[in-house]
């Protein structure tokens, strides 16, 4: 019944609501740490956090693709003492996903004050072709690395215990 497919569907579809897009034109790997930093979190502090990475006063840890950057001051607050960034473009596209999942989970009138960020996946675009002249009349390929991000809010479970038999 869904147009598209999403790579892992909500435990509970009742409690969940999802969003995504498609070739965002902001880095992969950029996108890709943004996101490992707010998944599992609650939807309003993940907002938060993401707010205070655009002011300068928290960073996002670059735990995988964090090559060349600088080791950063912040990142022991997220237990990672390595590199860490402001990647502003990326950090404004994931908060108009979540802004969107949001709206749709209100259509489905779940608790907003209670989701959190269940599923997140960032997965490699069709790259931008592009291209840059180089000395001795030679071109060179000149790529952008876009992505595709898709979001699962959900409410939390009351983890209720089985009685014992």
């Amino acid at each position: 019944d869904n147009m598209v497919k999403y790579s892992r569907e909500p435990e509970n579809p009742v409690k969940s609501a999802k969003a995504r897009a498609s070739d965002l034109r902001t880095s992969f790997k950029n996108m890709r740490e943004t996101a490992m930093a707010i998944k599992g979190m609650e939807l309003t502090s993940a907002r938060t956090y993401l707010n205070k990475v655009l002011e300068k006063k928290d960073v996002i840890p670059l735990r995988r693709f964090g090559g060349s950057a600088g080791r950063s001051n912040l990142c022991k607050i997220h237990n990672h003492y390595g590199p860490g960034r402001y990647p502003e473009k990326s950090v404004k596209h994931l908060l108009d996903i979540l802004t969107n999942a949001e709206s749709n989970a209100e259509v489905k009138s779940l608790d907003t004050e209670n989701l959190y960020v269940t599923h997140i996946q960032v997965n490699q675009a069709q790259k931008g072709r592009r291209r840059t002249y180089r000395a001795h009349g030679r071109i060179n390929a000149y790529m952008s690395n876009p992505c595709h991000v898709e979001v699962v809010l959900s409410e939390k479970e009351d983890n209720v215990k089985k009685p014992e038999e």
